[in-house]
């Protein structure tokens, strides 16, 4: 046996050897080689948006080492592009229109690098992702705010640079730019803090130097609102039955309802409150039981009595941190967009009588939380401590109804990429709108 475990590793290490020369030979490096190899053979082309997929055949050399294109691009700059000898394919991007007679040069370098003669790819790409940002971007008038939404379907790295003017609280006029970069399929963002009258222009760039030039978005009208009064607001008992739906216990795992509204967002151990949340789980005593009724089940509902009649316009979301005393840290994490804290839910107003005995519960929305990326510890948790910010109608930002009740329905947390089910935890909501007129 040990002499045939002898044999195979010399068999082995003689076949390696002989490859190991075949390769060497294939890919020898000289000095004194100047001459350029012979270029691929251009086969077909696969048109892409801002780009292409070109396929050829490899030029009969044996020390080719990779195929490459190259154009020059709007800006000036030339763009290469390069694939191994061995691929069957070279892609080429960040072409800035759809033209007729764009054209690529293809050709193919050797170890010693020489360049073969190029040979000329025309062909028509298909609409560059920037263009397809920009002619999709829209900007509307949001309650106290600018919001921006746009789609990216190709999920390409794009950025949104908007420019707005507006007239402060003096009557001074200012100018202020904000930039947004992103490859998500859809974005939303609110530019806040704004009244009265502003003017919006819009750009779209990509990696490779192309722009849209900056788009006239017009003057918008901002809409104003107030943020409701919560010393008015009241939860109705758990088991409280309102079209079909009962109000749940949301006072378990030392979580207290009331703290849901009570205008205390403080997320710091142990300066904090640390039971400053609403939470929402599986019966576990008699409080989750109401004549005989389990009023937690899933999904569990949350009603607020808003005191008065109100024309709602957005909802802020806040997280919990859970963070213990022996491990809370500027840059720790705890819970945001994760544990038990609500990442998806439902909204509705209540339409019908005053007592809420008489009426049906019409549906707002469905809201996703969007997870953060690339923001960094401490990026995430001051994007969850401002909350999520949602408008009842974020495609036509508008008042609901007057209503007297506001009913939020938790439908997942953050966990197993927002998975249904659970416990959930929310930690304050604060409401927006208008008394009804």
């Amino acid at each position: 046996m040990k002499n045939f475990r002898k044999t195979a590793i010399f068999m082995l290490m003689v076949f390696a050897g002989f490859y190991s020369c075949e390769e060497g030979e294939r890919f020898g490096i000289s000095s004194d080689d100047t001459k350029a190899p012979e270029p691929p053979v251009y086969d077909s082309v696969q048109v892409l948006p801002g780009g292409a997929r070109i396929f050829y055949r490899l030029p009969d050399d044996r020390d080719i080492l990779s195929i490459e294109a190259s154009y020059t691009a709007a800006n000036g700059k030339l763009m290469k592009f390069a694939c191994s000898f061995a691929a069957p394919y070279l892609e080429v991007y960040g072409l800035s229109d759809t033209l007729e007679n764009t054209t690529v040069q293809l050709y193919a370098l050797d170890r010693a690098g020489n360049h073969s003669k190029s040979v000329d790819v025309p062909f028509k790409p298909l609409k560059p992702a920037y263009l397809k940002v920009a002619e999709e971007l829209t900007v509307k008038a949001g309650f106290g705010a600018v919001v921006v939404n746009w789609q990216n379907e190709l999920e390409q790295d794009i950025t949104v640079i908007v420019d707005f003017t507006y007239s402060d609280t003096t009557g001074t006029q200012r100018s202020l730019r904000q930039a947004y970069s992103s490859k998500r399929f859809a974005e939303r963002h609110f530019l806040n803090d704004l009244q009265g009258t502003v003017s919006v222009k819009a750009n779209v760039a990509d990696l490779y130097g192309n722009e849209s030039g900056f788009l006239d978005k017009g003057n918008l009208q901002i809409l104003t609102d107030e943020k409701l009064d919560k010393s008015k607001m009241r939860f109705p008992n758990p088991g409280t039955l309102m079209d079909g739906k009962y109000m749940s216990y949301g006072s378990g795992w030392a979580g207290r309802i009331n703290r849901l509204i009570d205008d205390v967002i403080d997320y710091r151990y142990p300066v904090g409150t640390p039971d400053n949340f609403a939470h929402f789980g599986t019966p576990q005593s008699n409080q989750y039981i109401v004549d005989g009724m389990n009023v937690n089940q899933f999904p569990w509902q949350i009603f607020i009595d808003l005191g008065e009649k109100y024309e709602l316009s957005r909802i802020v979301t806040y997280q919990g941190w859970d963070a213990e005393p022996s491990i809370a840290s500027p840059t720790y994490l705890g819970s945001f967009y994760g544990g038990d804290n609500v990442g998806e839910y439902r909204m509705f107003y209540w339409d019908g009588d005053d007592d809420g005995i008489a009426g049906v519960w019409e549906e707002i929305r469905q809201v996703r939380i969007p997870m953060p990326e690339d923001l960094g510890n401490l990026g995430i948790i001051r994007l969850a401590i401002q909350g999520n910010e949602e408008l009842m109608y974020p495609d036509e930002p508008q008042f609901t109804p007057a209503t007297r009740f506001f009913r939020y329905e938790p439908v997942a947390s953050f966990r197993d990429n927002y998975a249904p089910g659970g416990c959930l935890l929310v930690s304050e909501l604060t409401l927006y709108g208008r008394k009804a007129q």
